[in-house]
Formats: C-alpha cells, sequence, structure tokens
C-alpha cells in the first residue's frame, strides 16, 4: 500500500507544480499584455498631444464650458492653425435659435446680453447660423442688429435648414456707405 500513496502522492505533486506554472505563464502573460497596453496607450497620447493623429487636437465646437476657459483654449489652438495653414480659414457655424421671443444656444434659454458676450469671444471664422423657429420680429430684429453691430456673419435659416438670407459685416458696410 506504501507504493500505491507514494506514487500517488508523486501524481498529485507533478499536478501541482504544473498548475503552479500555469499560473506563472498566465500572470506573465497578463503582466505582458498590460504593459504593451499601457505603452501603446502612451504613444497614442503623445501622439494625439503633438497633433500627429487626426481627431486627437482641439476642434473649434463650443462644448458649453466657461467662456474664460474657451478664450484661452482658442487662442492656442488659433495660433497652431494659422502657423499650419495661413493661406485657408475654415469657416465654422455656430447655430442660434430664436423661439418666440427667447434665444437658445446649445439646448440653453439665454438672454440677448449672454449671446452678445458668448459671441464677443468667438473667434473671427465663426459664422452664426440663426434659426427662426416661430421667432417675433422683435426678437429677430435685436439679435440681427446686435450682430450687425459686433460685425459678425450671419446666416438666416428656417427649420428646415435651408438658408433664406444671409449678411456679413462687409455687405452692412457697402449699404451704408451707399446711402451716403
Amino acid at each position: 500500500m506504501s507504493i500505491e500513496k507514494d506514487v500517488e502522492k508523486k501524481y498529485i505533486d507533478e499536478l501541482e507544480r504544473q498548475n503552479r506554472k500555469l499560473k506563472k505563464k498566465k500572470k506573465k502573460r497578463l503582466l505582458l499584455l498590460l504593459v504593451i497596453l499601457l505603452l501603446l496607450g502612451s504613444l497614442g497620447l503623445m501622439l494625439g498631444l503633438t497633433g500627429l493623429l487626426p481627431g486627437m487636437g482641439d476642434d473649434d465646437g463650443d462644448d458649453g464650458s466657461a467662456a474664460a476657459s474657451k478664450t484661452d483654449s482658442s487662442a492656442v489652438s488659433s495660433s497652431s492653425q494659422t502657423e499650419t495653414t495661413p493661406t485657408a480659414i475654415e469657416i465654422v457655424y455656430d447655430d442660434v435659435k430664436v423661439s418666440g421671443s427667447t434665444y437658445i444656444y446649445q439646448g440653453q434659454v439665454k438672454t440677448l446680453e449672454e449671446i452678445k458676450t458668448i459671441i464677443s469671444n468667438m473667434k473671427e471664422n465663426v459664422v452664426i447660423r440663426i434659426t427662426d423657429d416661430n421667432a417675433t420680429k422683435n426678437a429677430m430684429d435685436n439679435l440681427t442688429n446686435m450682430l450687425i453691430d459686433s460685425q459678425r456673419s450671419y446666416n438666416l435659416t428656417n427649420p428646415a435648414g435651408s438658408d433664406s438670407s444671409s449678411s456679413t459685416d462687409s455687405s452692412q458696410e457697402d449699404s451704408s456707405s451707399e446711402k451716403d
């Protein structure tokens, strides 16, 4: 009986050793996989920060953050854009919806003064796209007059999205010089 016990003990010991080896291999593979993922992630982050990967840099869209931080990041990104493409200026549209006598900017109701502040912090290449959603004449006139005073380009659109008219600050200067 002792031989059977010895054989059984050796067999169990061998199985335990094999299990330990397999666990070590699995741990090594997992560790190697984690190291590779960390290296790829840090490489992607570095490439994104240097601007070598598309879609990882600053975009010109508004994300609803505070105007001061938006201005700071816009200044940094606009200086890099003018260095890389000094001849081509990309036009960016920003939407303001006028519903009744309220102004809606990025899903939030704003006053005319708040919109004026937001627009004054925007870059020169931003064109305001005004959507008329059963707006009152006074609300539309106030918004367009404010944009003209701010020398900001804008487009008027209906809710279906087709342009009904557009205006730029240069056309306003031409019409005022014709009156004189």
